[in-house]
């Protein structure tokens, strides 16, 4: 299709659009995507996709939170199921339990809880780690 300016019209291409639970945002219940997630907001309930979820610094969730991947820079209490990796970053707090193929702890987070890893017969050790 072409513009008044003779100029073709771009069309976007997109892949599963990112889901965002915006600072001063709260929300209560449980949601269900293919997208990424990220929450900068409060979340209470079950979240559950196959892309990666991202806690904000100013994040704070309370719930179960089953994905790809996840990584915690905020706040959260409640279960973390990952087929990937968890990662807490220096500025993240988990009070609850991991089930993940990978978690990375940096110095400085807080994790008090329990973590079991997923291992594989290929697993040779428990791909754990404190940076």
């Amino acid at each position: 299709m072409l513009r008044l300016s003779g100029k073709p019209k771009l069309q976007r291409r997109y892949a599963a659009t990112d889901t965002l639970f915006g600072e001063k945002t709260l929300f209560e219940g449980n949601c269900t995507s293919e997208a990424d997630m990220r929450i900068e907001g409060e979340v209470t309930g079950d979240l559950l996709t196959t892309g990666e979820v991202v806690i904000g610094e100013k994040g704070f969730v309370r719930s179960t939170v089953t994905a790809r991947d996840v990584t915690i820079a905020g706040r959260m209490e409640g279960a973390v199921k990952a087929d990937g990796i968890v990662r807490i970053t220096a500025t993240g707090r988990l009070i609850g339990t991991v089930q993940a193929g990978s978690l990375i702890i940096e110095k400085g987070a807080l994790f008090q809880g329990t973590s079991q890893m997923a291992v594989t017969s290929d697993d040779r050790i428990f791909p754990c780690a404190m940076i």
